[in-house]
C-alpha cells in the first residue's frame, strides 16, 4: 500500500523538495512521454510510445485517434484524452497521471513509478441514477471506453487511498442535466451519420444466400436473419419519426421537431442514404403528422419547400 508520504508526493508536485520545476517537468516527460505542445489532443499522446513498456494492450499508432474521452479529478478539473477503441483503463490512468501533473520523486525508477501509481490511482465511472450518485471502479484491462460510458456518467481519476467524494451532492444536479439530452439538441448531420453507419453495418452483414432464399422463397438452414432485420429498418425509422413528433405537446417545439427531421432527411439525401431519407419522409407524410395544420404553419417556409420538392432524387 502507499503510505501517506507517497500519496502526498503522488497527488501534487512539491516545489519545496529542492528540485527545480523545469527538472520535474523534464522528468515527467521522460517517464510518460508527456506532450508539451498540446497534451490533451496530441495524437501521439496515446501511441504505444506514450505508454510504459509494461502496458502491452494493443494501441494503434496511426496519425490520429478516432475517439476522445473527458476525465475528471475530484476537484472537478478535467482534461480531454484522445484514444483508440483498444485503449485500456490502465493506459488511460497512466496518461491521466501524466497530463494532470502528478509526478513521483526522481529517486524512483520508471517501472517503480508506474507500479506505485497504478496501485494508488484507478479509473472510475460515476453516474447519477435513481436520485443517487453511483461510483464503480473499472478493471485495468477494460477497453472500448468511449462507447461504454452512459450519457449520465463521467470518468474520474480516483485516488484509491482517499475517501474524498468524487462528485459532491451539490453537483449531482449538473450530472443529471448532462444525462438529459433532448432530440433537438442533437446535430442533424450527426444523427444522419449514425443512421447511415447503422444501416450500412447491417447491410454489410447480409449473406448473399439470404437474397436468393428471399427471392425464391427457399427455406435453407441459415435463413434470412440479417436481411429481415434490414427490411424492418425503414418501418422502424418511419415510426421513430412519427413518435418523436407526436410525443411533443408544445406547439412551437413540435414545429421545431418537424423542421429538425426535414434537415435530417436532407442530410440523408446528401449522404446518399436514401433508405433513411424515404423512411423519414414517409413519417413526415404520415396522416397523423400531416393533420397537425397548426404545427405545420409554424414550420419555416424554407423547410416546408425543402420537404415538398427537394426529396425528388436528382433535384
Amino acid at each position: 500500500m502507499c503510505n501517506k508520504k507517497q500519496l502526498n508526493e503522488l497527488d501534487s508536485i512539491d516545489n519545496d523538495n529542492g528540485l527545480d520545476s523545469s527538472v520535474l517537468s523534464l522528468q515527467a516527460n521522460r517517464l510518460f512521454n508527456r506532450s508539451t505542445s498540446n497534451p490533451d489532443l496530441s495524437p501521439s499522446s496515446i501511441s504505444s510510445k506514450s505508454m510504459s513498456s509494461s502496458t502491452n494492450a494493443p494501441i494503434n499508432d496511426d496519425n490520429y485517434s478516432p475517439f476522445v474521452i473527458k476525465v475528471y479529478r475530484s476537484d472537478q478539473s478535467f482534461k480531454y484524452f484522445p484514444l483508440h477503441k483498444e485503449t485500456t483503463a490502465k493506459q488511460v490512468v497512466m496518461l491521466a497521471i501524466s497530463e494532470f501533473g502528478i509526478v513521483d520523486p526522481s529517486s524512483y525508477s520508471s517501472s517503480r513509478v508506474e507500479f506505485d501509481l497504478l496501485r494508488c490511482y484507478s479509473l472510475c465511472e460515476v453516474s447519477f441514477e435513481h436520485n443517487a450518485i453511483k461510483q464503480k471502479r473499472l478493471p485495468d484491462h477494460i477497453d472500448n471506453l468511449p462507447e461504454r460510458l452512459p450519457i449520465n456518467a463521467r470518468y474520474y481519476l480516483k485516488n484509491n487511498h482517499s475517501t474524498e467524494t468524487l462528485v459532491p451532492d451539490h453537483l449531482s444536479n449538473e450530472l443529471l442535466r448532462e444525462g438529459r439530452t433532448s432530440f433537438l439538441q442533437l446535430d442533424s448531420l450527426e444523427i444522419c451519420a449514425q443512421l447511415t453507419l447503422r444501416d450500412f453495418a447491417l447491410f454489410k452483414s447480409i449473406q448473399t444466400t439470404e437474397y436468393i432464399d428471399h427471392v425464391f422463397k427457399l427455406k435453407s438452414g441459415y435463413g434470412i436473419p440479417q436481411l429481415e432485420k434490414f427490411l424492418k429498418l425503414p418501418n422502424e425509422e418511419m415510426y421513430w419519426t412519427i413518435t418523436e413528433i407526436m410525443r411533443e405537446n408544445n406547439l412551437v417545439q413540435r414545429s421545431k421537431v418537424i423542421k429538425h427531421f426535414i434537415k435530417i432527411a436532407k442530410c440523408c439525401k446528401d449522404m446518399k442514404n436514401f433508405n433513411s431519407m424515404f423512411a423519414i419522409v414517409s413519417g413526415l407524410d404520415h396522416k397523423s403528422v400531416q393533420r397537425l395544420q397548426s404545427t405545420w404553419e409554424r414550420v419555416p417556409d424554407k423547410h416546408k419547400k425543402t420537404f415538398e420538392v427537394s426529396f425528388i432524387i436528382g433535384v
